[in-house]
């Protein structure tokens, strides 16, 4: 299985705009949308965010096929960034796309961003989600009922994936 990220493009919308409206895909995500989501928003929505300087918005792409997205946001160069994911066609939920997508754009921040670390809110439920951020080096830092925050940093990044800088 072949899987690599790239920038959002506009004509994403036509599959990801889909993908917002299932509770499924969104169930553990901090967003909750109180109403549909159409082609139209969803268009507006990519062609905003692909301008910002902040963020690095990636589809998640299997075999020429888009699953997904992946996010670094709120980047502040040479120090810290926000990671996002969702795997919108539930097809490919469970087949480690998650993970190969999640070690690319890892990479981009620490290697290309020259990040100190990147940090996520996970739902304390979602405990596949849970597994995989902890294979990929990420700890946690707080918890409520609500958010796990957690952090990858350089030095573990380095450990993990063998990157001397």
């Amino acid at each position: 299985m072949d899987v690599y990220i790239r920038r959002l493009e506009r004509n994403d919308a036509y599959v990801s705009y889909k993908w917002r409206n299932d509770p499924e895909v969104f169930k553990y995500t901090g967003t909750v949308y109180d109403h549909e989501i159409t082609l139209e928003t969803e268009l507006q929505w990519i062609e905003r965010v692909i301008e910002n300087d902040d963020e690095y918005r990636c589809a998640i792409i299997v075999d020429n096929c888009y699953v997904g997205n992946i996010y670094l946001t709120n980047i502040i160069k040479d120090f810290s960034a926000e990671y996002h994911i969702f795997i919108g066609d539930k097809s490919y939920w469970g087949k480690g796309v998650a993970k190969k997508a999640s070690i690319e754009i890892i990479r981009y921040g620490f290697e290309s961003l020259n990040l100190k670390k990147i940090v996520l809110e996970v739902h304390p439920q979602n405990s596949t989600a849970i597994h995989l951020y902890e294979k990929l080096g990420f700890t946690r830092l707080r918890e409520n009922s609500n958010f796990i925050k957690m952090e990858i940093v350089t030095d573990k990044y380095k450990e993990l994936y063998g990157y001397n800088r």
